[in-house]
């Protein structure tokens, strides 16, 4: 394992500040041992040194994303601590965990060796509830949105086939018939399909 450029160590003169590596080695077999010459990013004193922290594990990983569910693995610190809630990230999706198990039963939280599986649901993306009138029925539709992103009333949303208009917005509290709502605060938006004229 080649040793990293920087680690974030304590210097008596400025306290927990990056160091550089100006030349070192790593090994070790349970553990991650970094044998070699640092140099305080702040004050420049230049010492050996030699840390260990514990070898990261895998811990099992069930990704939730509207009807799917996908098992992959999360590297861990064996002794990091995992809650419900937390945000955690896997390659560029954001995860909020919903559920840890260990040994077979359901926590609130462990640390990440103690762990046989997490679930985490994708918070990245939400789905946003749409009723639209088409003629003389409504018609349920989804919409795939960044949880920031935000849709107002007035607005033309593509449907796919169709798109349909924005004529007032649910939320957990309100109803909104003017302005702008996050995705995530929307419980369901109401509408109708917008006739394409087409010039003759």
């Amino acid at each position: 394992m080649a040793a990293p450029s920087a680690f974030v160590l304590h210097c008596d003169t400025c306290g927990d500040v990056p160091h550089r590596v100006l030349r070192g080695k790593v090994g070790g077999k349970d553990e991650i041992v970094f044998e070699g010459v640092v140099k305080c990013s702040k004050c420049g004193t230049v010492r050996s040194v030699v840390t260990r922290e514990p070898r990261p594990i895998q811990v099992p990983l069930i990704v939730s994303f509207l009807e799917t569910s996908e098992r992959t693995s999360l590297e861990f610190s064996p002794d990091e601590p995992v809650e419900l809630g937390q945000e955690i990230e896997l390659a560029d999706t954001r995860l909020e965990v919903t559920a840890i198990e260990v040994k077979g039963r359901r926590m609130e939280a462990a640390l990440a060796k103690e762990v046989s599986t997490l679930w985490a649901k994708r918070t990245d993306r939400v789905r946003v509830k749409f009723s639209v009138n088409k003629r003389n029925r409504t018609v349920p539709h989804e919409v795939l949105a960044a949880p920031d992103e935000e849709f107002e009333v007035g607005e033309i949303v593509d449907l796919g086939r169709d798109r349909a208009i924005v004529h007032h917005i649910r939320t957990r509290y309100r109803t909104i018939r003017q302005g702008r709502v996050r995705a995530d605060e929307i419980v369901r938006m109401y509408g109708r399909v917008v006739r394409e004229r087409t010039s003759r």
